[in-house]
């Protein structure tokens, strides 16, 4: 979780520019808790994926399921990323909002064409917001004064237009590093209050001149695979040593001066993208070139690579950071091992990165596929994986077919837990931000060295957060001081959980009725990449955030598999079954629970406070 310090920030930016970096740096983060990233579409792509996917319904009928499925996120009033209501598309396309609204289900299945029909308008309006969608992006930040004390107001417009950026850029070929990079550039400069406006200016697809570096061995595997690429892409490049390197270039200080680099140079709009592409392309040809037992020369290819701008002569290479990135096999996260460690220290149980998991007979087959899926050099492959491990575990069937049933069972298991992930997410940042600000905060008087994720240590945040404030104890200027998001995380929940302007407990229900139709989309956007990989072999262009959700999806559930058969005593009578019916159980009364509450404010309800916050193990 990235924190900004309180002291980083250069004295030209205002409270609203502070907010907006620190958002787009959070929705990029992958150390986030997955309710706060990026959403995977937004209005834009989920036309550019009806453009897409009506193509394959008029070749394949049997796509039609899944056209029909986009057809109703694009419609729902539950996700605030859906066509109608996208923020941009409503305030300047209403009639692509119209017309979407409009569109019959039943004519598009039995029609050819009026499925031909929406495949041609869904090309039009792809045509007409290719441009428009960013411009018009650019128009609402010139609309934000940025200088305002309406923090408040001001920073519910910059949410509802980050929704928007992000996953139109990532859909143009960007890079969550080049996001996260770039927005990040803009903490120590000056004009601060214009930095939103230059941030959004660097992503209008233009292409610009870079020098990368490879750092290789002469006989090594790169050495053919690239150099066979670059000349049948006509890409100019040469094989260099460290020593012409480092008396030509800024270059950082390397070991093995007897290494070589391919030395490349070429014009893209995102650098981290390239070498993501050139690290496929090596992938691919090495496998193709012969059977291979072992992939370990690529083991460390993304500590080898560097970039800079061409005409930046006195500029240093830079080590392309791919951290955040799944196809980096060194540094993909396990859910599964990361929540039984936060989990270890509350619930009284050791775990930490060296410990084995135990031999679960139940969820043996679940737990080898994704372990499988985790080591795996092919990203097309480690999705594919992870759903077979996702399929393996499903305990029981309660749908016509596969993918209602894990559907369903995912989004069952998982949509209350948004509840929890609120106010975890809360808390990890008001934690974080203390403790690398001073303990600038321990006025307030919540006092924690780490997060007790049992239903107590939670419940401190939650009744703190549901106190109605008085201009003696108001802790907003405090918190505004230190994070600007931090702040505005406060002033939403509080609001909404003392009830202001008549928020009750709805807001709840709503909560996870959105997200179960959220996973429920989610689920089937990542089932047809993963047939198109199964049965086309079509490999997939925006992969990171489908693949992190996936991942993020089987390690929490088999967390909860783990956990349980940690701490239960007989060892022998664990059984899957039982303790997903269990859960489920627990899914429905929790839900019953509030709607039979859902009259009255949150902070009326203490008595289902430690009902809500018992599965915690879904929350980080």
């Amino acid at each position: 979780m990235w924190i900004a310090q309180k002291n980083g920030w250069n004295s030209s930016h205002t409270d609203l520019s502070k907010y907006f970096i620190e958002r787009v740096k959070q929705k990029v983060d992958f150390e986030e808790i997955i309710s706060n990233r990026h959403r995977t579409s937004n209005g834009y792509t989920l036309i550019e994926e009806i453009c897409e996917v009506s193509q394959l319904a008029l070749k394949r009928i049997k796509s039609i399921n899944r056209l029909l499925s986009l057809l109703n996120e694009s419609k729902s009033e539950n996700i605030k990323a859906s066509i109608i209501n996208d923020f941009i598309l409503n305030k300047y396309h209403g009639d692509i909002v119209l017309y979407y609204k409009n569109v019959n289900h039943n004519k598009i299945k039995e029609s050819a064409k009026d499925l031909t029909d929406l495949h041609n308008k869904s090309r039009i309006n792809s045509k007409r917001l290719e441009i428009e969608y960013l411009n018009n992006i650019i128009s609402e930040i010139n609309l934000i004064d940025f200088q305002s004390t309406n923090f408040e107001r001001y920073a519910k417009k910059i949410d509802l237009i980050i929704d928007c950026l992000i996953p139109y850029l990532i859909f143009k070929g960007y890079s969550t590093t080049s996001i996260s990079d770039i927005s990040f550039r803009f903490i120590d400069k000056a004009n601060g209050n214009k930095s939103a406006l230059r941030i959004v200016s660097k992503f209008k697809s233009q292409l610009s001149n870079y020098t990368f570096l490879i750092k290789t061995k002469e006989k090594s595997i790169e050495i053919q695979t690239i150099s066979d690429y670059l000349n049948n892409k006509s890409v100019p490049f040469n094989i260099v040593k460290y020593t012409d390197i480092k008396t030509n270039y800024l270059f950082p200080r390397l070991k093995g001066d007897k290494d070589v680099f391919f030395k490349i140079e070429r014009s893209t709009i995102d650098p981290h993208n390239y070498l993501r592409n050139l690290y496929e392309i090596c992938l691919k040809k090495y496998v193709i070139s012969r059977d291979r037992m072992d992939l370990t020369p690529l083991n460390d290819f993304f500590e080898r690579v560097f970039w800079k701008f061409t005409d930046a002569p006195k500029h240093n290479f830079q080590k392309s950071n791919f951290n955040i990135d799944p196809l980096n096999v060194s540094k993909r996260k396990s859910s599964l091992l990361e929540t039984l460690q936060s989990l270890s220290k509350s619930f009284d149980y050791d775990f930490n990165d060296k410990t084995d998991i135990p031999y679960i007979e139940d969820i043996s087959d679940s737990l080898y596929y994704y372990n499988l899926a985790l080591g795996s050099k092919s990203i097309e492959n480690s999705l594919s994986l992870l759903w077979t491990s996702l399929e393996t575990l499903l305990p029981y069937r309660m749908q016509d077919n596969d993918i209602m049933n894990v559907q369903h069972f995912v989004s069952k298991s998982l949509s209350v837990g948004t509840i929890g992930r609120e106010i975890t997410s809360f808390a990890l940042r008001y934690s974080n931000c203390n403790w690398l600000n001073g303990k600038c905060f321990d006025p307030i008087g919540i006092h924690t060295n780490y997060l007790n994720y049992t239903s107590d240590g939670l419940k401190i945040y939650l009744y703190w957060l549901c106190t109605t404030f008085n201009a003696s104890n108001d802790p907003f200027n405090l918190i505004k001081e230190n994070s600007n998001l931090l702040c505005n995380d406060f002033c939403n929940l509080n609001d909404k959980y003392t009830g202001k302007n008549n928020i009750k407990v709805q807001y709840w229900i709503d909560k996870i009725n959105s997200s179960e139709e959220l996973i429920k989309f989610q689920l089937d956007r990542i089932y047809l990449h993963r047939n198109q990989i199964v049965h086309s072999g079509k490999f997939i262009n925006e992969y990171s955030n489908l693949w992190n959700h996936l991942e993020w999806y089987i390690g929490k559930l088999l967390s909860y598999c783990v956990f349980r058969y940690i701490k239960c005593e007989n060892k022998e009578a664990f059984s899957k079954v039982e303790i997903f019916y269990e859960l489920e159980a627990y899914c429905d009364n929790i839900k019953n629970q509030l709607k039979v509450n859902s009259n009255k404010k949150i902070n009326e309800i203490e008595h289902l406070y430690d009902e809500i916050l018992k599965q915690s193990w879904q929350f980080s």
